[in-house]
């Protein structure tokens, strides 16, 4: 369960990171619970029960709130993971800085608000057609759009106070817990889909309202700004930072749900449908890095504030090779059982196979390029990624309209698989000029390596699925692949010592058992 969060802290300062390295394994521990939930609710549930518009439906919702709520944080998210060390103080609260985050977030919201309802026309025009059932449904976006920017300022915010899992243990698990809990209320009758909705849209804003009483708890929840902390060239630093914090994480959030606003306006809201579902399985390949990003650039962010250059590039080192090892083996287990995935998915899904693929291959190339997003997030060069965000956002747009009309839904997992290696390769290419960082060696070749074996099993193992019997078949060859390719590859990767601290890892595994 520590996965690459654990790892991240080998090697650092202990005073520093104790803390932070025991909630890095609770946070793993919550993300890979929620992993197993997410993948009974949106894996399994939601194809079976509702149709395909109505899965569409769900996406949208989603889509639409995130990108609003990113706008409403105005920028200070990246103004916290940045900033934050020149203004930690316990004892005066911190210099009142969640007093700046709360009232400029409250005008943030405002704003949002402003532009959903200037763009509420526009979005039903371009859906009435194909998507007409999210239409009844779209204002639901408002108290999504406020509890996720609740949950967005204050999560980030309990991040650099080292205490991430907070966040992780609410998003993570406590709210897909609570989803499942409305799909089985749904599916025992108590409400139709109009009520599902309803507490569909109370589930995913329970944990913006449990952390911010939780914060009010702690006693953290300081309104009032500290009077004359701020000179001016804090402010200008504020104000700067938010601005270029904004476009990143505005335009981040566009980009990732830009693909299923595009196939809504291109396809409608059951393509929609069939891609969200699809694309979550690829999704599961980016399970160790969920915890691992908001963890570091708290971490980053006060090693650039004592200039310690050196531990920031050997955790860039160690998280990309640790991040493509675990998120190769998830692929290879993914596409190795693609087939029993649109087994257990209706027929109507099957156009959905290589969204799997290109959306998992997607993942593993911003895995493969370690913490760099978060190196420069948090450097003085932060400017610099604004604008290669914008470009990713460019090319995200410009191949989503060339692939889409040509190629469907596999269009746009294709569109994203390209733009996330174009998007790593600029990270990659700056960190290495401007600092002469770069992660990648030989154990990464060895790596991918590994994984091509490991990958043969699933050919050469005949197929089990029997529609007489299903279910039993189904899961007899899923754990008949899935065993026999984690087999190969955790010993290859063991055997041929591709991290030394994956083996020591192991080694105290086998003491504790004392198996050695």
């Amino acid at each position: 369960m520590e996965g690459p969060c654990k790892l991240l802290f080998l090697g650092q300062n202990p005073t520093r990171v104790g803390i932070i390295e025991k909630q890095s394994i609770k946070g793993s521990f919550y993300s890979y619970i929620g992993a197993v939930i997410g993948f009974v609710t949106a894996g399994l549930l939601l194809p079976q029960i509702f149709t395909k518009a109505e899965n569409g439906v769900i996406d949208l919702l989603t889509s639409w709130s995130l990108i609003f709520a990113t706008l409403a944080t105005l920028g200070l998210n990246n103004v916290t993971v940045r900033l934050f060390p020149w203004f930690r103080n316990k004892n005066n609260h911190h210099n009142g800085f969640f007093g700046i985050l709360f009232w400029v977030n409250i005008a943030g919201f405002l704003l949002a608000l402003l532009l959903y309802f200037v763009l509420r026309p526009w979005i039903i025009a371009d859906s009435i057609g194909q998507s007409a059932l999210f239409v009844r449904y779209i204002d639901y976006i408002i108290p999504l759009t406020a509890f996720t920017t609740i949950y967005l300022v204050i999560d980030i915010y309990y991040s650099v106070l080292m205490n991430a899992v907070r966040g992780i243990f609410l998003k993570e698990l406590v709210q897909r817990v609570l989803i499942l809990l409305v799909i089985l209320a749904f599916v025992m009758g108590l409400f139709r889909f109009d009520g599902f909705i309803l507490y569909y849209t109370v589930a995913l804003s329970l944990p913006g309202i449990i952390i911010a009483l939780l914060l009010m708890k702690d006693g953290e929840f300081i309104l009032r700004p500290q009077p004359g902390f701020l000179d001016s060239e804090l402010k200008k630093s504020l104000v700067s930072v938010a601005f270029f914090g904004l476009t990143i994480g505005f335009s981040n959030i566009l980009i990732l749900y830009m693909d299923r606003l595009m196939i809504n306006s291109f396809l409608g809201e059951e393509e929609v449908g069939v891609y969200g579902r699809a694309a979550f399985y690829g999704t599961l390949v980016s399970i160790p890095i969920r915890s691992l990003s908001k963890i570091s650039s708290a971490v980053i962010g006060q090693h650039w504030k004592d200039d310690d250059h050196q531990s920031i590039n050997r955790l860039y080192r160690d998280t990309s090779l640790h991040q493509i090892i675990f998120g190769l083996l998830i692929f290879i287990g993914i596409w190795g059982n693609i087939s029993n995935v649109f087994h257990i998915l209706p027929e109507d899904y099957a156009s959905g196979p290589y969204v799997v693929f290109f959306i998992g291959l997607a993942n593993l190339f911003i895995m493969a390029s370690g913490i760099s997003g978060s190196i420069m997030t948090t450097s003085s060069h932060y400017r610099l990624l604004a604008l290669f965000v914008v470009l990713f956002g460019v090319i995200v747009i410009a191949t989503n309209l060339i692939f889409i009309p040509v190629m469907g839904i596999t269009g746009a997992a294709l569109s994203a698989a390209i733009s996330s290696l174009c998007y790593a390769l600029m990270r990659f290419v700056f960190l290495w000029k401007r600092y002469r960082m770069q992660p990648y060696t030989w154990r990464h070749a060895l790596a991918i390596g590994i994984a091509l074996v490991a990958y043969l099993p699933a050919i050469l193992i005949p197929d089990l699925y029997n529609s007489d019997h299903k279910w039993i078949s189904l899961i007899l060859d899923v754990c008949v692949r899935s065993l026999a390719i984690s087999t190969v590859f955790i010993a290859l990767t063991l055997g041929l010592k591709v991290s030394a601290d994956l083996n020591e890892r192991w080694n105290r595994i086998l003491a504790w058992l004392k198996i050695k």
